[in-house]
């Protein structure tokens, strides 16, 4: 049996494996020649550039499939999450990480459907993607450690598995309409990540200013709950205009909106037990009320709809804590794994009637 399905096959591996060669083959010069671009104030302009060169050629590949308003809002989707993503990585350098693997992810992808497609099985090749990518990212680092004028970084470990799933991601997003779900999921993903992302990066851990609405309660950070019900505004039109081809959503932003009041006035009763206590139980609180007043919504048009309220809850208890630490991707947790119950829920078809 020959080893390639097709010459396309046999060519996307041989780029496949120049590129992770090319990688590899450069740990060792490229930390001295950041080190000159840096020295020169040269180094960000060499990022741009090649950042530019890639959508450059993804838009050169792009400009004959005709793209329809959803794939064109996606494809926007995918590049706010990249500039956000390269934003919050301070150093130039690291931002290459997210280049070379994703390229590396691009291509192994191709040649695996390409191998599909010639008849081969080849199991979950998104998943397989993700995981091979980022098991060269490790071994990356773990040469590296080796090289005397490199380190080993998990930072670097995350980046280079980060960009392999962000590359998949988009591309089954971006991909023809065969798997209903897929796209709404990604776009349910931008909501969160875009919503809640900039208020809350911006305003949940402001130091001020607080006021006092009793004594007996701790004061309240202002930063804190305008972030909040900014966020719980935006994402919730955002959905809402999402949802209207599925599900009647004209009650969405309400209920959105409602939990966000309700879960205000959770944790101010449970302020006087601590600040610590009323911000944990608050978030859980505001999952679940949020998930409960969506549910109402959703009950009336899609069949076993109460898993909406423990993915709600479970989805912002996951991403408070990480969006304190990683900012807006942490955030886009909560869009994820309510995206994943909404896709399930919608492909159980609608709700049957009495």
């Amino acid at each position: 049996m020959p080893l390639f399905t097709s010459a396309r096959e046999r060519r996307l591996w041989f780029w496949t494996l120049a590129v992770i060669g090319a990688i590899y083959a450069t740990l060792g010069p490229a930390g001295a020649v950041a080190i000159d671009l840096r020295e020169r104030n040269l180094l960000r302009l060499s990022f741009a550039v090649v950042a530019l060169l890639v959508v450059l050629a993804f838009l050169w590949q792009w400009r004959s499939k005709r793209p329809g308003w959803s794939e064109i809002g996606v494809a926007m989707g995918v590049a706010v999450a990249y500039g956000w993503t390269f934003l919050r990585i301070a150093n130039p350098a690291e931002r290459t990480h997210l280049i070379e693997y994703g390229i590396v992810a691009a291509l192994m992808y191709q040649a695996l459907l390409e191998r599909s497609r010639g008849g081969q099985h080849v199991p979950k090749p998104a998943v397989l993607v993700v995981v091979v990518t980022a098991v060269l990212g490790l071994l990356d680092e773990g040469i590296q450690a080796l090289v005397p004028s490199r380190v080993f970084d998990w930072n670097d470990v995350f980046f280079n598995a980060l960009a392999g799933f962000m590359v998949i991601v988009a591309r089954l997003a971006l991909a023809p309409v065969r798997r209903p779900g897929w796209r709404l999921w990604f776009l349910w993903l931008m909501a969160g990540f875009i919503g809640w992302g900039w208020p809350m990066d911006v305003g949940s851990f402001g130091e001020g200013p607080f006021i006092t609405i009793l004594p007996s309660l701790p004061p309240v950070n202002v930063p804190l709950y305008v972030s909040v019900a900014t966020g719980a505004t935006i994402v919730g039109i955002l959905q809402s205009l999402m949802l209207r081809r599925y599900v009647g959503a004209a009650l969405w932003l309400p209920a959105s909106l409602g939990a966000a009041a309700m879960g205000f006035l959770v944790v101010l009763a449970l302020g006087a037990l601590g600040a610590d206590l009323s911000l944990a139980v608050g978030v859980g609180a505001y999952g679940a009320l949020a998930g409960t007043l969506q549910w109402l919504v959703l009950r009336k048009h899609v069949a076993r709809a109460g898993w909406w309220v423990p993915a709600n809850t479970v989805g912002w208890l996951v991403a408070i804590p990480v969006g304190d630490l990683a900012g807006p991707p942490g955030w886009a947790i909560y869009s994820a794994a309510t995206g994943t119950a909404l896709v399930l829920l919608l492909r159980q078809g609608p709700r049957a009637s009495a």
